[in-house]
């Protein structure tokens, strides 16, 4: 991939990492990235189960101080957001850079793992205090949240590089717009949908993004005026789209109103 100049950015756990490894993968000019669902060690061990949260901060804090660490991520569930301000606080006694915030996508229990809108606003808040206290930089990867510090009058603005799962160039959801491929040679328009667009071991890549490129279903979910419901007659719609993989699972419609976004409740309240 290097021989390709291709941007590598490695998103492990850190378990295998060691000395040797990581200064292995610096040689090769790789960017790494750590997975830390959680700011203490009861959180984070029950959500990984056979993880060591004392392993995984001895991992982090070598790497950030090797130079090499571009940001640890954090998936946001009912169990850990409200130990956002904790995981900036944990950041910079690390000396990590960066931290990406994710939006739960489906899985297993998906209902019962997932922000409501009042925790997915409670979370904004929170990283946007944590960072005004740490000063460490952060990416919320949901396309909700920059129309809720717009709403917010919150003085944020996007990255100027991306961040291996960062596209800095819109602040929308880009399904439909990049391929990602699986284990298996799946193609997807997007990490975590419940979809295929073909398999790079019966069709050329090529072939697949093109027809991602011009099929009909795409062309529609990529133009936003053809969302429903209050997304549809949202003045934030072109800046946002709402999550159309999360949409999906709960809605079954792909072009519905994400039914997690919290907008409608910074309406109401202000900054309150």
């Amino acid at each position: 991939m290097r021989q390709k100049q291709l941007e590598i950015h490695l998103i492990t756990n850190g378990m295998l990492l060691n000395s040797q490894l990581l200064d292995k993968i610096q040689q090769l000019g790789v960017k790494l990235m750590i997975s830390i669902d959680g700011a203490r060690s009861e959180t984070y061990e029950a959500l990984r189960a056979g993880a060591s949260f004392n392993r995984v901060i001895e991992v982090i804090r070598e790497a950030a101080g090797k130079g090499m660490l571009e940001a640890i991520n954090f998936t946001m569930t009912k169990q850990n957001y409200e130990e956002i301000p904790l995981l900036f606080d944990l950041a910079t006694s690390l000396g990590v850079p960066s931290i990406t915030l994710i939006g739960l996508k489906p899985c297993s229990d998906y209902e019962v793992k997932l922000l409501s809108p009042e925790e997915y606003l409670q979370a904004v808040k929170l990283t946007y205090e944590s960072s005004q206290k740490t000063g460490i930089d952060f990416f919320f990867d949901e396309p909700f949240f920059w129309v809720i510090v717009k709403e917010l009058g919150m003085p944020l603005q996007m990255p100027s590089s991306g961040t291996g799962i960062v596209d800095p160039s819109t602040t929308a959801c880009i399904f439909g717009e990049y391929l990602f491929i699986d284990t298996n040679g799946d193609v997807k328009p997007c990490s975590f949908p419940m979809m295929t667009v073909g398999n790079v071991n019966e069709k050329s890549l090529v072939d697949i993004w093109n027809d991602v490129v011009t099929g009909d279903f795409f062309t529609r979910i990529r133009d936003p005026k053809n969302r429903t419901g209050k997304c549809g007659d949202c003045r934030y719609l072109v800046e946002c789209k709402g999550c159309r993989s999360r949409t999906y699972y709960l809605t079954g419609d792909w072009f519905a109103a994400d039914p997690i976004c919290p907008l409608e409740l910074t309406i109401s309240s202000g900054d309150n």
